[in-house]
């Protein structure tokens, strides 16, 4: 499955998602979507500034994979939005936002079975 379409399959998997994008492990955006009629939090140097601290953050997470194991994903709370951030292989990311109004253990767990798939083998 290619980026493009994986993006447009985590943009149908819930209404509630507003914003789907995949970066590289230094935090350069690959492909982005974003659910019509939503506006951004963040303007586009803010976005890039986040993808590249969650860059960093996952790769000195996987310092301690060793000892701890391989990170599974990690989910940010804030006031206004969810972020969960997801491991494409060992070169990309996924991270996914949505509202305070999702089904927050609905959505993860629909995201972890798409990714659970045999396509992931082509990252």
């Amino acid at each position: 499955m290619s980026f493009e379409r994986l993006l447009d399959h985590m943009m149908e998997t819930d209404k509630h998602i507003r914003y789907a994008t995949i970066c590289d492990m230094e935090g350069n955006e690959v492909q982005t979507r974003i659910r019509e009629g939503v506006t951004m939090l963040l303007d586009k140097d803010e976005t890039k500034e986040t993808l590249r601290y969650a860059a960093n953050a996952w790769k000195s997470r996987n310092k301690f994979a060793p000892k701890i194991g391989k990170g599974k994903y990690v989910l940010a709370v804030y006031e206004k939005l969810r972020r969960l951030t997801l491991p494409l292989g060992s070169n990309h990311m996924l991270l996914v936002t949505w509202g305070t109004d999702g089904g927050q253990a609905d959505i993860i767990e629909r995201i972890q079975n798409i990714l659970s798939g045999d396509y992931t083998r082509e990252w």
